[in-house]
């Protein structure tokens, strides 16, 4: 995991700095801001949701969220976006609502009515009411266990594909790798040990430059 944030960050490094060097023209509308519709696939989540269980599964929860932008030039732009996951909407039936937030870095081309994109965004994914995570202690009626919740880190890396049917609405389309270092837990005597995972997350969304 550490090889992979710290490839990230130089990636993150890197683009910043070819920001500084690209003197493509850019109008007086720099700033973006938007609103998507999100799907990630959680790799292996059910084995850390139930660790007493023999689970091997994925789980897909989808989400909505919104983005901001600044475009330095033509080629290079800040990128940050937050989303949310709920717990029993969007279809989804999860344990607990979900978030994750990403800021960092877009660098492609852009061409009059369409544009292309590579990412890398440093963030967080917070999952909440991961009643198998907590501290359990027994009473006369039986077992209770506490509600703990978790933030991991986590890396968006992946590719944008963006559509300019006027001068400044956007139509955005992201497609990558959500990676997540999930922590150590402990589950009674049952520890779920440090892992990172690969994720997919997909989404698509509308913006609007001023």
């Amino acid at each position: 995991m550490r090889r992979k944030l710290l490839a990230g960050s130089c990636l993150v490094v890197c683009l910043f700095v070819t920001a500084s060097k690209v003197n493509a023209q850019v109008d007086e509308h720099r700033s973006e801001v938007g609103g998507l519709f999100t799907s990630i696939t959680l790799t292996d989540f059910d084995s850390r949701l139930f660790p007493t269980q023999n689970f091997r599964g994925n789980s897909q929860v989808a989400g909505v969220g919104g983005r901001y932008g600044f475009n330095f030039n033509e080629h290079v732009a800040l990128d940050a976006e937050i989303n949310f996951f709920p717990a029993n909407h969007l279809l989804n039936e999860e344990f607990g609502q979900k978030m994750q937030g990403f800021a960092g870095v877009k660098a492609g081309i852009r061409k009059n009515k369409i544009g292309i994109f590579a990412k890398a965004r440093p963030g967080v994914m917070w999952f909440g009411e991961f009643s198998s995570r907590g501290s359990c202690s027994v009473i006369p009626s039986g077992s209770v266990c506490s509600v703990a919740h978790e933030k991991d880190v986590a890396m968006d890396l992946g590719g944008v594909l963006e559509f300019y049917p006027t001068k400044r609405f956007i139509v955005r389309v992201d497609a990558g790798d959500t990676i997540i270092r999930y922590q150590e837990r402990a589950f009674g005597t049952v520890v779920v040990p440090a892992a990172t995972k690969n994720n997919f997350q997909m989404s698509i969304g509308i913006g609007w430059r001023f």
